[in-house]
């Protein structure tokens, strides 16, 4: 990949989401999925603008689906593209070869 294509944390934790939402990814699952598995509270506003950032640069794909009948607009779902699938694949394998066999000292080093 491209400088400027490379996936940053943010983008990478929401594909992943994406992913482990399964066809149910809207914004809203994809947010529970991130603080569920991912221990963190990005803001649901900043889900919505990384997953319009991964659909620009064609990492997912999005589908609008029927409204709800109590009314209201109708949910925007995510699925990955196969660039998208690339994309994380590389993401993993660039934090699993800086990680690996890395000596990390003792919790008793931070005192």
């Amino acid at each position: 990949m491209a400088k400027g294509e490379r996936l940053g944390e943010l983008e990478a934790m929401v594909l992943a989401a994406v992913l482990h939402a399964g066809e149910e990814a809207n914004g809203a699952a994809v947010y529970r999925e991130l603080t569920r598995r991912g221990g963190r509270d990005p803001g649901v506003a900043s889900i919505h603008v990384t997953l319009r950032r991964l659909e620009d640069k064609g990492l997912v794909a999005s589908r609008v689906g029927t409204p709800s009948p109590r009314g209201g607009r109708p949910r925007r779902f995510y699925a990955p593209t196969p660039t998208g699938v690339s994309a994380l694949e590389a993401f993993r394998r660039m934090w699993e070869g800086l990680l690996s066999d890395l000596p990390l000292p003792g919790p008793e080093a931070g005192r």
